[in-house]
């Protein structure tokens, strides 16, 4: 039996929305800014990620169907292939954050550090080869530290699961 297994580490966060990219502010070092807004909703008691079912999003609706929203803002900026499996990395720690928690009990959370990994920062089009849509995450908050992974979509949307991780877990240094 692992140390996480049967605690709320095995809760799955699935955060879906639209990538937005202002690539006509861009700096004297070729960085942007950027917006990712949507809605999240937590998967609980699923250690196998692959088992998690995909979050419902209606025809007309911008979000998927839940009352925890978020809006997280950054900064792009391209890296060299040598230093990174991606050629852009965001840095997803402005605006307004995360909701979390119940009624009376719903707070506002942010990220003390999200980095986004993503090969493009656009959508490639490509449904019959989707590497290229992979994106990566790694982060930190009051609660630990987290990876995350997944797609672009079209509409410039990103999806990814986020897992909290142990503190003796090796990724959590990454």
């Amino acid at each position: 039996m692992s140390s996480t297994e049967g605690t709320w580490r095995d809760t799955l966060f699935v955060w879906d929305g639209i990538l937005e990219i202002d690539a006509t502010n861009v700096n004297s070092d070729g960085e942007f800014p950027v917006k990712w807004e949507g809605t999240w909703v937590g998967s609980e008691d699923c250690p196998d990620a692959k088992k998690v079912k995909v979050p419902v999003r209606g025809v007309f609706d911008a979000f998927v169907a839940s009352d925890n929203h978020f809006l997280v803002e950054g900064t792009a900026r391209p890296v060299e292939a040598y230093v990174s499996f991606k050629p852009y990395q965001i840095s997803m720690i402005g605006g307004s954050g995360y909701d979390l928690g119940e009624g009376d009990d719903k707070k506002k959370h942010k990220d003390d550090v999200h980095d986004l990994c993503l090969n493009s920062l656009r959508w490639s089009g490509n449904l019959h080869d989707q590497r290229n849509d992979l994106n990566f995450a790694v982060g930190r908050n009051e609660f630990g530290s987290f990876i995350a992974v997944g797609w672009a979509r079209p509409g410039n949307r990103l999806t990814i699961g986020r897992r909290y991780l142990d503190e003796h877990d090796k990724r959590a240094s990454w």
